[in-house]
């Protein structure tokens, strides 16, 4: 009798993970409505290649499926590292390569057959998020404290899909998509305000 209704209830677990990261990309398009124009545009790339990865388990094939979250997956991390590292603009050179980075152990991991090229550049990712959030709690805690937390599900989210569990990581995806957005609205909430009490003159 258990085994009779497993089936059934790893694709209810997998339809409830896939509607939980496509809500949260919903959420993170709207967020970015009132954050500036390169922030905006990154963060909802990001939501929009993690709508990609909820949609992947609908696939027949479960090695297109894996080959599509790979991609996907790699490319939003990548556009949420800009998010999270530039909240203003990027310069050409650093997005380009960050981008093409991803872009490229996407691909590879899913020619190749070989995801961990796809999951060790998140993993990177991951790494360089927590080293660039230390260094700021001083600054902006709350979001530096927010990436790190994103950091740690961006890793987890990574060695999910390793274990070849889509359903679960996509729940580690929607985490970090969300924790990504508060982050950055944070940070630009507080530039602002700095910038306000720059201009009236209270800070010197």
């Amino acid at each position: 009798m258990r085994r009779a209704y497993s089936p059934r209830m790893a694709l209810l677990f997998d339809s409830l993970c896939a509607a939980a990261l496509f809500i949260a990309a919903i959420l993170a398009w709207e967020a970015a409505e009132k954050m500036p124009a390169a922030a905006r545009l990154n963060l909802r790339f990001a939501a929009l290649m993690l709508t990609g990865f909820s949609a992947a388990r609908t696939f027949p094939n479960a090695t297109l499926a894996l080959d599509a979250a790979l991609l996907t997956s790699s490319l939003a991390t990548a556009a949420s590292v800009l998010v999270l590292s530039f909240p203003r603009r990027a310069p050409f050179w650093i997005s380009s390569l960050i981008l093409l980075a991803a872009f490229a152990a996407g691909l590879l991991a899913a020619l190749r057959t070989l995801p961990a090229l796809a999951l060790g550049y998140q993993a990177g990712a991951a790494a360089m998020l927590f080293a660039w959030s230390l260094p700021r709690l001083g600054e902006n805690a709350y979001a530096a404290f927010l990436t790190i937390l994103a950091a740690a599900s961006l890793l987890f989210a990574a060695m999910t899909v390793m274990n070849g569990s889509l359903g679960a990581a996509m729940l580690f995806y929607a985490t970090f998509l969300l924790l990504v957005t508060r982050a950055s609205q944070t940070t630009v909430a507080n530039r602002r305000r700095r910038g306000c009490l720059l201009v009236s003159g209270e800070h010197a």
